[in-house]
């Protein structure tokens, strides 16, 4: 294999793709309002405070804790929309692309956090979201949700809210359908199932999208259940699955391999692991890289222009994943996939936001510009 570096790619090529981007893409079944905030290691006599900066300054201090008790004020850094189908849903609308998404935005009524969202996104709400308290630091987050909501939800409960004739139309001229996170999901094969015996054609979705999420939090047993239910479905649908790097080291640990600081090492691993699991394509994002196996394509690699110093993480790897889903809708090659998704994140910790078109088109300049 041979490491693709950006030098290769055709800024022409991935503009015109992107300036006439198309397509139908549904997202479900998650909504979480995010509420973060960062912790103070102490105040100035003049009442200013210094943060804790490092997540591993502040693991320290609990350890240092550990047979005690202690107390950090907190400040509320923002309170926002979170989880994979808003995140994911903003970076897709944020390119105009036309995005469903189904999950959990309030059950009377649409939570205002949301409401930016339905500029941009078709919303259907199936319950009430997701609270999940958020620790920011400059190299990473804590995330601590309350799942009861999600954790409880079923495929009978989501169907008899959405209803078949609903459900059918929206998923009959989609081209990408993603179902996040499936840590988070019990339900989540009887999901699969149910779509792909009723509602999933030969033609229709084009593909199947994954981001699992934090695995750890299940079984090997229910990990490996899942990808034969999902290797079954791409027979028909190609699957594609997403990891960040941290998501990689516990997968690569279940089939005895160690995710390596040699990002080449790690390419050959991906490829040795997406050929057990079965699946088209198996995707890891991390800082400094990512790296793609695909079943027809073979395994590409392309650095990431990496951030120093990042105006925001929370959302990062969702970013990535719009922006691949994106890149999946027309014709492209499997590097220039991995370098829409690569410019799509490092725009949005640099620049608190996700990239339009032009703002995308821009990014992927820069970044050629940098590492070329």
């Amino acid at each position: 294999m041979q490491r693709s570096k950006w030098d290769t790619i055709e800024e022409e090529i991935l503009e015109t793709y992107i300036r006439n981007l198309s397509g139908e893409i549904v997202l479900g079944i998650d909504g979480f309002i995010d509420q973060v905030w960062q912790v103070v290691e102490t105040r100035t006599p003049d009442n200013n405070c210094i943060l804790i900066e490092k997540m591993q300054e502040f693991g320290n201090l609990i350890v240092s804790r550990r047979e005690g008790g202690m107390a950090n004020e907190l400040i509320k850094k923002r309170r926002s929309y979170g989880g994979f189908t808003a995140n994911t849903g903003n970076a897709l609308g944020n390119m105009d692309l036309s995005t469903t998404l189904i999950g959990m935005y309030g059950k009377e009524e649409v939570d205002k956090i949301f409401h930016d969202l339905k500029e941009k996104c078709n919303l259907i709400s199936v319950g009430d979201p997701v609270v999940s308290t958020i620790l920011e630091f400059t190299d990473g987050k804590i995330m601590m949700p309350n799942l009861d909501e999600l954790l409880n939800f079923t495929w009978n409960d989501f169907l008899s809210i959405l209803g078949h004739d609903q459900l059918q139309k929206i998923l009959l001229n989609a081209d990408i359908v993603s179902l996040g996170y499936w840590s988070n999901m019990p339900d989540f094969d009887t999901f699969i199932t149910k779509l792909d015996e009723n509602y999933f054609h030969t033609d229709r979705p084009k593909r199947l999208f994954f981001d699992f999420a934090n695995i750890k939090k299940r079984s090997v047993e229910a990990i490996n259940g899942t990808f034969r239910v999902l290797e079954r479905v791409n027979d028909k649908i190609p699957v594609s699955l997403s990891l960040n790097e941290h998501e990689a080291v516990i997968l690569f640990s279940y089939y005895d391999r160690k995710f390596s600081d040699d990002c080449e090492e790690v390419a050959r691993d991906t490829e040795y692991i997406r050929n057990i699991i079965g699946l088209d394509e198996l995707i890891i994002h991390t800082p400094q890289y990512a790296v793609l196996s695909s079943k027809t394509e073979g395994v590409e690699l392309l650095e990431q222009d990496y951030c120093v110093a990042p105006v925001i993480t929370t959302g990062a790897g969702d970013t990535f994943n719009g922006g691949y889903i994106a890149a999946c809708l027309g014709n492209l090659s499997a590097v220039e996939r991995l370098a829409i998704a690569n410019a799509a994140t490092r725009f949005y910790i640099s620049n608190s936001h996700t990239p339009d078109r032009q703002e995308l088109i821009s990014e992927i300049k820069r970044i050629k510009e940098v590492l070329s």
